[in-house]
């Protein structure tokens, strides 16, 4: 038996026999980077300036509202972006939001899952360092 500390979040008493509560606890942690990445915004570039939107479930229903309002966005809709200031909203705005959302959201997917695969081919699976290779968001 041996002391473990998960990437200084938890500390356990393992031994190879809990190598698979290891990977699921592991995994778990990944999980949670992967879900906090999900809430911390897309990026847009609107007229020429980077600019990030909100991407917590209530923003994420807010903007399909507006694809699915088109062409009968009111004109001159003033949407608040990440920083604090206001973007007029467009009908192709809120396409390009939807899919910068879409982006995001495959390219988070896609690296936790790479992270998994990588973790749970590791000998010693709670030393591998999954904080790395995340897509930029806001909040980073």
């Amino acid at each position: 038996n041996s002391e473990v500390t998960l990437n200084g979040v938890r500390t356990i008493t393992a031994t190879r026999k809990s190598a698979e509560i290891i990977k699921a606890l592991v995994w778990k942690d990944i999980q949670a980077i992967r879900d906090a990445k999900v809430g911390e915004g897309y990026k847009v570039v609107v007229e020429t300036v980077d600019k990030w939107f909100h991407s917590d479930p209530s923003s994420r229903i807010q903007q399909l509202g507006l694809v699915m309002l088109g062409a009968n966005i009111p004109p001159g809709l003033q949407w608040k972006t990440m920083d604090g200031t206001f973007v007029t909203m467009t009908q192709t705005l809120a396409g390009e939001i939807l899919a910068a959302a879409a982006t995001s959201d495959t390219l988070i997917f896609s690296v936790a899952e790479t992270h998994k695969a990588a973790m749970t081919a590791e000998e010693f699976p709670e030393t591998y360092d999954f904080t790395t290779d995340w897509p930029t968001t806001y909040a980073s």
